[in-house]
């Protein structure tokens, strides 16, 4: 049988609502015979294929489906609904926004080769009003939905210029953005290499993190590797909560990290003062020979770094830190007997420093015609942490018998 129509109406209607699924488009014709008798009663195949740019452009989507005329020859098909068969696509995927749709209708009848009734450009009918005015949104506004994935998923494709934004939000006075969540992250920014977060206010705060919560975080900064977690441009100010704040206070923290303001602790003055003579107040020193002078008491000792003849090392002096010291020694070498002569003393300053020793400073008596010899030291000296210092001398009577040191001074402390 030879197929003939000599006109069909057709007749778009979009659902109440577009964005709701499903996404369905009413479409309603008549088909006739070229004698222009109606097809009533009849049993039709109808296939509609969207195109995109052009009449015979990209099929975005077509389907076909077996309807049934009523008396008049009227059919009714919702593109889209289910019941169709031989899909291409799906009415879902069509992207309404990128160029013009066009409509082609074909149509067969007893199993005869589909003929097209033609193809019409999808213009301003309801659906494709909607879709337009579906790019702008009208404020304010409003909407809910479940979904375990995103609800709104926007992405700028653009990499030209670092100027360009996804989204954009300004407010005159107030907030130009804000979430809420329940459990989970309000805001979840991703950057490969630029700024996950960016918050810039020429009057006011860049941003600002707030928790009403004793066992959370206001702000957490975390970096998996090695680098900076936090990096501060500018002055630090940490007041508030528990932290204590105060003039002249240092923040510290606990073995958990909790930092607070706390007064500090005094700082031990790093010097010493020891006098008097070991071994009863007359230390006997061997004649002619170098040895070491053993002070009898400590009258200061701040950071407790000098040890007395009884510890070890014995009557030194060990710098706890590096830098300039002065150490000033006096000290009094009688002869055992007023009338034995001291032919010369000397008084050493000796420093070990890598297990080296070396003599710093000395001062020396010749010939002092008399039973005693007084000698004093003053000097300025460059330590390494854990450098030792010591007093020593070495000094020859007349007639070669042993010397005594009467009396001795020895202070020393940090400069710098």
């Amino acid at each position: 049988m030879k197929q003939v129509f000599t006109s069909i109406i057709l007749l778009l209607l979009t659902t109440t609502v577009w964005a709701q699924a499903p996404k369905v488009i009413n479409y309603q014709g008549v088909a006739r015979n070229a004698s222009g008798v109606a097809y009533a009663g009849q049993q039709i195949s109808v296939r509609l294929s969207i195109h995109t740019g052009t009449p015979e452009g990209t099929i975005e989507y077509s389907e076909t489906r077996n309807v049934t005329t009523n008396q008049f020859g009227l059919f009714n098909v919702g593109i889209g609904s289910a019941g169709a068969s031989f899909m291409q696509g799906s009415i879902n995927g069509v992207n309404w926004n990128a160029g013009n749709k066009f409509l082609k209708t074909e149509i067969s009848i007893n199993g005869q080769p589909y003929a097209s009734l033609g193809t019409t450009q999808m213009m301003s009918v309801p659906f494709a009003m909607h879709s337009k005015e579906a790019k702008e949104i009208v404020l304010p506004f409003a909407q809910t939905g479940s979904s375990s994935t995103d609800l709104l998923s926007v992405a700028n494709s653009d990499n030209t210029t670092t100027t360009s934004s996804t989204i954009k939000a300004t407010a005159a006075s107030g907030r130009a953005f804000y979430g809420n969540s329940n459990t989970g992250t309000t805001g979840y920014f991703v950057s490969n290499s630029g700024t996950g977060v960016f918050g810039y206010a020429p009057n006011g705060t860049g941003v600002i993190g707030m928790t009403n919560s004793a066992s959370e975080i206001g702000v957490s900064a975390i970096n998996n590797v090695n680098g900076l977690a936090l990096s501060v441009k500018g002055g630090l100010r940490i007041n508030g909560g528990n932290t204590n704040p105060g003039a002249g206070k240092v923040l510290t923290s606990d073995a958990q990290g909790n930092a607070t303001w706390q007064t500090p602790a005094p700082t031990a003055t790093i010097g010493f003062l020891v006098s008097g003579v070991a071994q009863g107040g007359l230390q006997i020193l061997p004649n002619d020979i170098d040895y070491k002078i053993h002070p009898a008491v400590k009258e200061y000792d701040g950071s407790n770094n000098f040890s007395l003849y009884t510890q070890s090392p014995s009557s030194t002096f060990t710098a706890p830190v590096a830098g300039l010291y002065r150490f000033t020694i006096r000290v009094r070498i009688e002869s055992n007997d007023m009338d034995t002569y001291i032919d010369y003393s000397y008084l050493d300053l000796m420093v070990r420093s890598n297990g080296i020793d070396s003599k710093k400073e000395f001062a020396v008596e010749w010939n002092p015609d008399w039973s005693t010899a007084s000698l004093t030291l003053d000097k300025v000296v460059a330590l390494k942490a854990g450098d030792q210092v010591w007093a020593s001398s070495i000094t020859k009577t007349e007639d070669n018998s042993n010397p005594i040191l009467t009396y001795c001074d020895f202070a020393g402390y940090l400069i710098k």
